[in-house]
């Protein structure tokens, strides 16, 4: 077994990481070694190496971001080849990425989530046959994304098992197989059971909780694809994403006065830091709330 495989062992079983995580790993170091002179030993392998292989990323011009991941790659990668495989000397350990601006989320305010509700009330047109069941699941995917802040990887992953309609929760399984459970309003949950009532119209062949019109779980993809429909018909910007719901969730619940620590519960934030951003788009309410509750405010 080569290190590399050893490397993406090690991430898997040690930290649990995600599908794409590990896809991602492996091809950036696999990129990396191919940058390599033949018969390379790994204690060969210096700065100027790592150096020279990210300047042919700038040359190539990819994304900072891009560039940016496979630093941290290759950091990860040598630091547990020092740990693991006895390597005496860290080259990644000087190692400079591009420096990146975090990038404010992009969320709804609470009247354009207004209409994007009353829109979904209202329905995708579709043709006869299963209509009201496929408006009825449209619904509930929408009324449920914005409730939970749930990814929509993870709100296309759920299972009817997954489901509480009693307490109101869902069991979420999130990054790295990390299992969550997450509330909803009782509003997301009378759509929910309105959609469970039609659910076997479409002859669901899978226990995924939300199915098309062939009975098979719907994708991501097709998801978003009625988002942006249901988006235009609310007059609000088409390029909505699923993840826009996710951040306008975060946002709202911070101004509404919810702590951080919470709302990186529900989001299933590893780390506080990630959740700390939705901070920076709710100033006027950090204002309110300092003076509100600082002694000289």
């Amino acid at each position: 077994m080569s290190v590399i495989d050893q490397f993406i062992d090690s991430r898997q079983l040690d930290r649990g990481s995600a599908d794409k995580t590990i896809e991602a790993y492996k091809r950036d170091l696999i990129q990396f070694s191919q940058s390599l002179k033949n018969e390379t030993r790994l204690e060969d392998i210096d700065l100027n190496d790592l150096n020279a292989f990210i300047s042919r990323l700038y040359g190539q011009k990819q994304k900072a971001s891009s560039i940016a991941r496979k630093v941290s790659t290759l950091r990860q990668f040598f630091k547990f080849c020092c740990l693991e495989k006895g390597l005496k000397k860290n080259p990644a350990e000087k190692l400079q990425g591009p420096h990146q601006t975090k990038r404010l989320p992009k969320f709804l305010d609470h009247k354009a989530v207004t209409e994007l509700l009353k829109a979904s009330d209202i329905g995708w047109p579709y043709e006869k046959g299963n209509r009201e069941a496929l408006q009825a699941r449209d619904r509930a995917m929408v009324y449920l994304l914005y409730a939970t802040g749930i990814r929509v990887s993870e709100l296309v992953g759920l299972s009817t098992h997954n489901l509480d309609l009693q307490l109101e929760y869902i069991r979420v399984k999130g990054k790295g197989d990390k299992e969550r459970i997450v509330p909803y309003a009782s509003v997301a949950g009378d759509k929910l059971r309105a959609y469970l009532e039609l659910r076997m119209q479409l002859n669901p062949a899978t226990d995924h909780l939300f199915v098309n019109r062939n009975g098979l779980a719907i994708t991501r993809q097709g998801f978003w694809k009625i988002l942006k429909v249901l988006a235009e018909r609310a007059g609000i910007p088409s390029n909505v994403s699923p993840h826009f719901l996710r951040h306008s969730f975060a946002t709202h619940l911070l101004q509404s006065g919810m702590n951080l620590r919470s709302v990186q519960m529900l989001l299933g934030h590893s780390d506080l830091s990630t959740t700390q951003i939705y901070a920076h788009v709710t100033p006027e309410h950090l204002k309110i709330a300092h003076r509100k509750f600082h002694p000289r405010g």
